[in-house]
């Protein structure tokens, strides 16, 4: 649906630089935008294409200018685009309430008349919905588990026994929530199995990303905390906590009793050891291999995780160590002729 780039400024929040009656057809990449459609600069690595890019408008940070099309100023760009994103397009496509004949749902569960329960899926015994829900094709809802209003289950996910879901929990394709936590006693030659009789708790607003996996406690609850952002195929071992507004990207790791703070941000394979804390805040970029307790607020990288500056200085010096090793040589080569 076009919007006029009035309209478009006033739902994300910016300042105008440009025709306001400049009808937006479409949203699209500074690099593939033509005439008609709204793009974004989030940073300066995209600079280069404000004075090439065919978009008629673009969302820009403070202090760009342009003779070729009207501005929408913002102090964060790429929020400002996820804001027209909504605007443009509904974040999740529409479904018919029901319940489809080759769905199973138990005995004694009342499904609201405005729910969805899709083919095949399987709504086991004791299950709590609440309203709006949608619960989409092969999916597995285990006994007693508990299901808050908005949540969206979507293909082929599985939901063990006695797991709480809070409201407008969003869980993507294939992922499983409370399956057995990892605990083995060594008795001898043999590994003696720990009873997993714990659950999961997943608090409003949490979403889920596809192939993900969290396990359920020991003993107590795994939680993902409120607004927690966990990407595809992350495994979340028993007894972790994720704290409220928390990223987990792609390939995350933790093992069992991990703590993540509040608004803390793991990227891609990070790989955390049972029974650590990572402060409130806390970075770890890319890879980094998490040893001990990191710190509220510090952004850490490598293996062992350090401080990202001391990190990135000595891979620096690593890469420069062939060099080094060659220089060393040249002067004991030197010390021997002159002996």
């Amino acid at each position: 649906m076009p919007f006029k780039l009035s309209r478009v400024a006033k739902e994300i929040g910016a300042e105008l630089d440009g025709d306001p009656d400049l009808v937006i057809n479409n949203l699209a990449r500074i690099e593939d935008a033509s005439e008609g459609e709204l793009s974004f600069i989030a940073g300066k690595k995209y600079r280069k294409y404000l004075d090439t890019t065919k978009a008629s408008a673009l969302i820009v940070y403070p202090g760009l200018k342009s003779d070729t099309c009207s501005l929408l100023i913002v102090d964060d760009p790429q929020l400002g685009f996820a804001r027209a994103m909504r605007l443009f397009y509904r974040p999740y496509p529409d479904i018919n309430f029901g319940i489809e004949k080759s769905a199973v749902i138990a005995d004694g569960v009342d499904v609201p008349s405005d729910c969805h329960i899709d083919h095949r899926a399987v709504v086991s015994s004791g299950v709590q919905i609440g309203r709006e829900v949608e619960i989409h094709a092969g999916t597995f809802i285990g006994e007693k588990v508990k299901i808050g209003d908005g949540c969206r289950i979507y293909q082929n996910v599985t939901i063990c026994r006695e797991v709480i879901i809070g409201d407008h929990v969003v869980i993507y394709p294939n992922a499983v929530i409370g399956s057995e936590g990892f605990g083995y006693a060594r008795e001898n030659n043999r590994h003696i199995k720990i009873p997993q009789v714990g659950t999961v708790i997943i608090e409003d607003y949490v979403e889920i990303g596809a192939g993900t996996t969290v396990d359920r406690a020991t003993l107590g609850a795994t939680v993902i905390g409120k607004g927690a952002i966990i990407d595809n195929l992350v495994q979340i071992g028993h007894n972790c906590r994720i704290g409220p507004g928390a990223i987990l990207c792609a390939q995350v790791g933790l093992a069992g009793s991990t703590v993540i703070g509040e608004n803390a941000i793991l990227a891609g394979q990070v790989g955390a050891a049972g029974h650590l804390r990572i402060g409130k805040g806390a970075i770890l970029q890319a890879q980094s291999g998490v040893a001990s307790d990191v710190p509220d607020g510090s952004v850490q990288f490598g293996t062992p995780s350090r401080e990202a500056y001391l990190a990135h200085k000595i891979e620096a010096i690593l890469n420069k160590l062939p060099d080094y090793i060659n220089r060393i040589k040249r002067l004991e080569s030197g010390l021997k002729d002159n002996s």
